[in-house]
């Protein structure tokens, strides 16, 4: 059902198609949120990144570059890639999360079609980049007016050195399936992904693994701004009054002082891709007292405390009746 709350990326059409030197379709992507504030947040895109021309070899051209400022969270939704990083090279498969600091060189390698989602912080792009994707438009071919593009914080890198290993010793690549930290709550099990020092403070990324039935109700007015991508599952939210259902591969965008709930209507897999609470402090010093002190934790003040401490918006969760 149509909402202004809901972004289904399911098959959409792209707005962009980017082209390798030999005319290969190397990527066709689309932004679907823009960078709000001084930090750029909530910039999001939605990609498909092509499989390599038949007979590239992945080891050579893996377009490898880098970022000085700009962080980046990759969502791997279909096919399979090869990654090159800190002299390292492993496979990622659907599932995976790929999360990219600023400084980090990285190229890949795309064995099929991948859907690639992307969430950024912190890109800093020159004032004049809009003036001059204008003027791109009117001489797409003019190589004088190539020498004037604006920095973008993408910069070309050498090919890599590198030696093949397991995917799970690559710190730059998460996964549900191997949390930093997880919580078990009820009828919902809580995944750090990414702490908020790998974010230059900015966010942290939190996987909440849901059981049918389970219910969350935000405070009336909510004061963070929410996204959150429904990876899995089907989710029924209420945004103000109006009722509809994410299913897989959704995202739900709230605004800030939004009334809103929610509940799972199945096993669903969802990302708080804001970040703005600070889930792992908070959940491992809710389950540090509850552990230690279960007298403390039984004062409803206590959580209260907590809640305001790391910017929980979180009035109440529990099972539907």
């Amino acid at each position: 059902m149509a909402s202004e709350y809901l972004i289904d990326l399911k098959g959409r059409k792209f707005d962009n198609v980017f082209k390798m030197p030999d005319g290969h379709i190397g990527e066709e992507q689309s932004s679907i949120i823009p960078a709000e504030g001084p930090r750029a947040m909530f910039w999001m895109t939605d990609s498909i990144m092509h499989k390599m021309k038949e007979g590239t070899d992945p080891d050579v051209s893996h377009m490898s570059h880098e970022h000085r400022n700009g962080f980046e969270t990759f969502f791997v939704d279909s096919g399979k890639m090869w990654l090159y990083m800190n002299g390292t090279k492993c496979m990622l498969t659907q599932g995976d999360i790929l999360h990219l600091q600023a400084g980090m060189a990285h190229g890949m390698g795309f064995l099929e079609d991948v859907k690639y989602r992307g969430f950024f912080h912190d890109y800093v792009f020159s004032p004049d980049l809009g003036a001059f994707n204008k003027a791109k438009e009117k001489y797409p071919e003019d190589t004088e007016l190539d020498k004037l593009r604006p920095t973008m914080d993408f910069i070309n890198r050498e090919r890599m050195l590198f030696k093949e290993i397991p995917t799970e010793q690559c710190p730059a690549v998460r996964n549900p399936k191997r949390p930093l930290a997880e919580y078990k709550l009820e009828g919902v099990t809580m995944k750090v992904i990414t702490q908020r020092w790998e974010n230059a403070g900015a966010n942290e990324l939190c996987c909440a693994e849901m059981e049918p039935g389970f219910t969350a109700q935000w405070v009336k007015f909510p004061a963070n701004r929410e996204l959150l991508y429904v990876r899995k599952g089907e989710v029924k939210f209420k945004i103000y009054d109006e009722e509809f259902v994410a299913d897989s591969e959704c995202l739900v965008n709230i605004p800030k002082f939004a009334p809103h709930s929610l509940e799972a209507l199945t096993k669903a897999e969802v990302y708080d891709m804001g970040g703005l609470t600070l889930w792992a402090s908070f959940l491992h010093d809710y389950m540090s007292i509850k552990t230690y002190d279960p007298e403390r934790f039984a004062k409803p003040e206590t959580i209260s405390d907590l809640k305001e401490k790391f910017n929980c918006q979180i009035e109440c969760i529990g099972m539907k009746k």
